[in-house]
């Protein structure tokens, strides 16, 4: 057995975050389209922190003065907020859909060695459209599923609950219930929405809904090893990167080298969330490897194209 077929989808997200260009080019994607969204604040916020006694607040962080110089910033500020706001709404589609064409990329590279980004960006523009047809599923499903879980579940616990105590445990105890089945159900659909994505670096030609039965098959008999492998990301990863947010949050910048080092670190914050989206994918890359072509063989009507192999960004 080879070390690549022996290493587990964890460390095998972990080996990809060694992909640093990748990390970076979503890294700086977010950064910029947050900058962006931030420029029609710009003129508000030198106005009010330059110079001032609100801006001395805000660079050391004062627990006393700061959150209330912060109201007055907005209540003061409401037409320069509600153009950030517009702003950010419109850039965030953008995010959305710059998001849904670097993954046709990023399934297509991992696991293969080094790549140049000729090699990212062939499969991304071919990939992107089917994305896009399985964000669009994805969408419906969630809707749907969650919407029924939650709506039935609330209704449920007021019908049975209606003669206890408001401070009886069970009413804490089954909102828990609601709210971890909720998680776990938006884990399951969200494995099956990027196993239909990537179902295009095993099958050039499958359309999205034979991608999510793909998926479905890939699963079968996994979900609990792929349902642990989500939570790890999601807790691990997303724990890391508010862990650090949290440092930048509380972090008091009163000269210029310490400004500089907080806007490093909150750039790290983006960093770090990119390298975690990166490892997940090479993660699920991983655990789909020994699973694909059994899921592909057992979906019906899904055309394999042996005699017409995928168009490979990798020579040889």
């Amino acid at each position: 057995m080879s070390m690549r077929e022996s290493r587990s989808p964890v460390a095998a997200g972990f080996a990809s975050i060694s992909h640093g260009k990748l990390v970076l080019l979503l890294a700086l994607t977010t950064a910029a389209l947050g900058t962006a969204a931030a420029l029609p604040l710009m003129p508000a916020l030198h106005d009010t922190l330059v110079g001032t006694l609100a801006g001395d607040h805000f660079i050391r962080n004062n627990p006393a003065f700061a959150p209330s110089d912060l109201f007055d910033f907005f209540r003061e500020n409401d037409s320069a907020i509600e153009g950030t706001r517009q702003t950010a709404r419109g850039l965030s589609l953008v995010g959305v859909l710059l998001q849904v064409f670097f993954a046709g990329g990023i399934v297509a590279v991992l696991g293969r060695g080094p790549f140049s980004f000729g090699q990212f960006l062939e499969p991304a523009r071919r990939n992107f459209w089917h994305n896009i047809k399985c964000l669009f599923l994805f969408a419906i499903l969630a809707g749907i599923v969650l919407g029924a879980w939650l709506a039935g579940g609330f209704a449920a616990r007021e019908k049975l609950f209606e003669d206890s105590p408001p401070d009886a445990l069970v009413h804490s105890a089954s909102l828990w219930v609601l709210v971890v089945g909720g998680v776990l159900l938006f884990a399951a659909l969200s494995l099956l929405y990027d196993f239909a994505r990537a179902a295009r670096r095993f099958s050039p030609h499958i359309g999205a809904w034979r991608g999510y039965r793909f998926a479905r098959r890939a699963l079968s008999g996994s979900w609990a090893r792929a349902l642990r492998l989500w939570l790890f990301w999601f807790v691990a990863g997303g724990g890391a990167v508010l862990a650090l947010f949290a440092v930048t949050w509380t972090m008091p910048a009163v000269s210029r080298p310490a400004i500089a080092l907080l806007m490093l670190l909150q750039f790290g914050v983006v960093w770090l969330r990119s390298a975690v989206r990166v490892a997940a994918w090479g993660s699920y890359v991983e655990f789909l490897e020994p699973r694909a072509q059994a899921a592909l063989s057992a979906v019906a009507r899904v055309r394999v194209t042996t005699a017409a192999p995928a168009p490979s960004p990798f020579p040889g």
